[in-house]
């Protein structure tokens, strides 16, 4: 027998003894409470669990509850309205004590065993029959509506959800590793491994200062979860700790008013690229998101954006929208980041494939080859007629003005052969993901790389735009230069 099988023999024989299994269900509140008593037991799988790790949760739980600042402002009035079990109704402040709401959460728990034939399945683990102790309402288990006002209530079951207690149990502990912004911040993630990770630092705020954890200072879900992914980042150098990961913010409140939920998904490739970013290019990644906030802000004032502020970065990465445009400063004609990250950027979430790409950055090295021997101002000249383009016409003038640039200085291989000019017009069209303006901002972003100290010459007068319409008129039928 292998040393694999008898560790878990010995955890099966040790749960057997106590009377507990503790498994993940795929549930965000419930998994949460699970992470919560893992966290505290300093443990990773919920099969190493004993119950004196129970035990001590429970009255880790219990000790906070029963304080003011937990039971009124947070777990009453967002979490666990009138609570019976953690004692947040208001009525029950003169019997709320450790000791009755550790009382409370053993009842529960003790109740996970407990077979009626006629009791439903759990509706989230499937695995134990639904608690018949109590009606499973919102003061139970978050979001799940009154039970009185039955046009509010999500399950449409006025007799109360179906779920078992060892589910409820584990829910009780969601406060301990969520966080508290505006509403509450539950993060549920995927392999559980980054779950843990993504949630310990709630527990060691908690065990610091007592109160809920304040998220840093973060105001807004998404902008603390980047923060928490550079952290990690640079924390586990493991390359493969975000492969395949998934991760999923729930962010809600629930009380007698309000009962909101907000579910925002991290596709996997964003995860990725954040924390390649955060890795190899971390200057450059601070400068691209500096640009997603109105008003640029100064070194010192970038951590108050990042808490307060939303960032134009953050929501179309997460709305599967292009960022290439803040890969580089177009006002000073600068990059912010390496080739590498756009690289890995344009592979890994624009899905642009590394052929394409190769090609698209080896016909920028032939733009660059011929306008970098122009005199400054016609050099500026040509760059800004690529910045301006807005309509397709326009991005295919700026390749004819190239290759007439390139025919008067008298190099004698043209820009790009016939193919090459149909396939980067039109391979990319308008109404595909990668565009042609995906092809114009990498272009930009070539030419900045290459000739920034160049540009930053360049007499950037009115006189240009002059010299532009002229120019375009030659293209299109005028006397030319």
């Amino acid at each position: 027998m292998s040393d694999i099988d008898l560790s878990e023999n010995h955890f099966e024989e040790k749960r057997r003894e106590n009377g507990m299994e503790f498994y993940w269900t795929g549930h965000p509140f419930v998994d949460a409470g699970l992470a919560a008593i893992l966290l505290i037991a300093g443990k990773s799988k919920p099969e190493e669990l004993q119950k004196e790790d129970v035990s001590k949760a429970v009255d880790f739980a219990a000790e906070l509850y029963a304080t003011k600042d937990w039971s009124s402002s947070y777990l009453h009035g967002m979490i666990f309205p009138n609570s019976g079990i953690v004692m947040s109704n208001p009525s029950m402040s003169k019997k709320r004590s450790p000791e009755n709401i550790a009382q409370n959460l053993w009842s529960i728990l003790e109740k996970t065993n407990a077979t009626n034939p006629d009791s439903p399945t759990c509706i989230i683990c499937g695995r134990k029959p639904a608690y018949t102790g109590k009606e499973i309402y919102l003061s139970v288990f978050p979001l799940l509506g009154t039970g009185g006002v039955t046009n509010y209530f999500h399950s449409a079951n006025p007799k109360g959800a179906d779920i078992c207690a060892h589910c409820i149990f584990l829910t009780q502990f969601l406060p301990l590793v969520s966080y508290r912004l505006s509403r509450v911040l539950v993060i549920h993630a995927y392999p559980y491994e980054l779950m843990l990770e993504l949630s310990k630092g709630a527990l060691d705020e908690i065990k610091k200062s007592k109160l809920a954890s304040q998220a840093k200072g973060f105001r807004i879900p998404e902008n603390f979860l980047f923060h928490l992914i550079g952290e990690i980042t640079r924390k586990v150098e493991r390359d493969e700790f975000w492969e395949n990961a998934s991760v999923t913010l729930y962010y809600f409140i629930c009380n007698l008013q309000n009962q909101v939920l907000d579910i925002i998904n991290v596709p996997n490739p964003i995860l990725r690229f954040v924390a390649y970013a955060n890795k190899v290019d971390y200057v450059g990644w601070r400068r691209i998101v500096a640009m997603g906030w109105k008003g640029k802000p100064s070194e010192a004032e970038i951590e108050n954006f990042e808490r307060e502020r939303r960032n134009a970065v953050y929501s179309r990465l997460l709305n599967y929208e292009s960022i290439l445009p803040y890969f580089y400063n177009l006002k000073e004609r600068k990059v912010n980041a390496s080739w590498n990250l756009l690289a890995f950027y344009c592979k890994e979430v624009a899905g642009l494939d590394k052929e394409a790409l190769e090609f698209i950055k080896s016909v920028g090295d032939r733009i660059v080859e011929s306008i970098e021997r122009l005199p400054n101002h016609k050099l500026d000249d040509e760059v800004r007629s690529l910045e301006r383009a807005e309509k397709l016409h326009q991005f295919e003038a700026f390749f004819i003005r190239i290759e007439k640039v390139r025919q008067n200085l008298g190099i004698e291989k043209p820009l790009m052969t016939f193919d090459e000019f149909t396939k980067i017009l039109t391979a990319y069209g308008e109404d595909v993901n990668v565009s042609w303006k995906t092809v114009r901002n990498l272009l930009l972003f070539r030419i900045y790389e290459k000739l920034h100290d160049r540009l930053i010459k360049s007499d950037k007068s009115s006189e240009i735009s002059e010299v532009l319409e002229e120019n375009e008129y030659a293209i299109f039928g005028g006397e030319g230069e």
